[in-house]
């Protein structure tokens, strides 16, 4: 059953491919901030957000006639973001396929404001963490933040990374194995974050 803001939603973008210049201004400041903190694990270049963040909404608004009613409107904001992210920094403003963009031109990076660290941490610790994080694969770097940062299904990160549910699945059981076995203990608080607590330091 569809949540009440799903279905307010729903109407907010019938409304919008109507031409509700009102409609696409809800949407947008309902998720600017998820997509524009996901595009930022993308590229870490905000200047490069604000363009793909402006080039996304004005094609959204030209193209809307061509648009149809979507099954959710987050994990398909998420999926064209990540689009003209990658387009911008593969190929200037031109947007391709993903299967023609090369994995090693965006990767998800993580810092010390993505998760709640033991303040005792001594700062090498903390940046040994971080480095060993950030040393998972794109992939389960991604899948993960998906999942626990921005709180979609397998079947919604399947569809944004254009990989099958059981590799999103592979992916993140993976990532969280690793991170465990790091000694973390696994916290997740909601749906909107992960929060990693270090017991014991790590040597």
């Amino acid at each position: 059953m569809r949540s009440s803001n799903i279905v307010k939603e729903d109407k907010q973008w019938a409304n919008f491919l109507k031409g509700d210049k009102k409609a696409l201004s809800y949407i947008f400041r309902n998720h600017y901030e998820d997509l524009y903190n996901y595009g930022l694990r993308l590229t870490q270049s905000h200047e490069i957000v604000d363009d793909s963040m402006q080039d996304m909404f004005l094609k959204l608004w030209k193209n809307r006639k061509n648009l149809g009613q979507v099954s959710y409107v987050k994990p398909y904001l998420i999926k064209t973001m990540r689009r003209h992210v990658i387009a911008n920094l593969s190929f200037g403003s031109t947007l391709k396929p993903l299967s023609e963009i090369p994995e090693s031109q965006f990767e998800i990076v993580y810092s010390y404001e993505d998760f709640l660290i033991n303040e005792e941490l001594d700062n090498e610790t903390r940046d040994r963490l971080l480095f060993r994080l950030n040393n998972l694969s794109k992939k389960q770097k991604e899948a993960i933040h998906l999942r626990y940062f921005l709180g979609l299904g397998f079947s919604e990160i399947s569809e944004i990374m254009s990989i099958n549910i059981q590799s999103v699945r592979n992916h993140i059981s993976k990532g969280l194995k690793q991170i465990k076995e790091l000694n973390l203990l696994l916290l997740t608080t909601g749906i909107s974050q992960i929060s990693l607590y270090l017991s014991p330091i790590i040597r």
